[in-house]
C-alpha cells in the first residue's frame, strides 16, 4: 500500500454504520494485488450471501459485496470497491449496531440503507476527484 485512510461514518444519533478503508496500491503490482483481494473475498463469502443484485460498476467503481443473512453479530456487510484507473481499493465494513441506535430494523431496511450509502459514497468520491486541487 502506498497510502491509506480510515474513515468511520455514522448517521445522526446512531452508532457507527460504516468502517471504510481507502487504499492506494502500487501501480506495478496492482493487478496481482486486486486478484489476491478478490480471491480472499471469495474465501470469506462462505456462510454469507454474496450480493448478486448489486449493479456494478457504481459511479465507475467495480463493486463486490456480501451480506450476513440476518441482523445478528458483528459486521453485516463486506464490500470491495476497485478504481482501476487510480490503482485504488476501498474496503467497506457495514456495521451492526444496537437496535435502538441504528437506522434500520430489518434486513430490507438494511439493504436499502446499504444501497443508498454505496451510491452516495461513490458519487461523492467521483465529484471530489473532479474538483481542482
Amino acid at each position: 500500500m502506498q497510502a491509506g485512510l480510515r474513515i468511520l461514518f455514522a448517521y445522526p444519533n446512531t452508532d457507527y454504520y460504516a468502517n471504510v478503508m481507502a487504499e492506494l496500491l502500487p501501480t506495478a503490482n496492482y493487478p496481482q494485488l486486486k486478484q489476491f483481494l478478490l480471491d480472499e473475498f471469495q474465501h470469506l463469502s462462505h456462510g454469507n450471501i454474496v450480493n448478486v443484485t448489486l449493479r456494478s460498476p457504481i459511479n465507475g467503481f467495480e463493486v463486490h459485496g456480501q451480506d450476513m443473512k440476518n441482523l445478528k453479530g458483528g459486521p453485516l456487510g463486506f464490500y470491495l470497491l476497485f478504481d482501476d484507473s487510480a490503482n485504488a481499493v476501498t474496503t467497506i465494513y457495514l456495521l451492526n449496531q444496537r437496535p435502538k441506535r441504528r437506522e434500520f430494523q430489518s434486513m430490507e431496511e438494511y439493504s436499502d440503507l446499504r444501497d443508498r450509502f454505496l451510491n452516495s459514497y461513490t458519487a461523492c468520491i467521483r465529484t471530489n476527484q473532479k474538483q481542482p486541487r
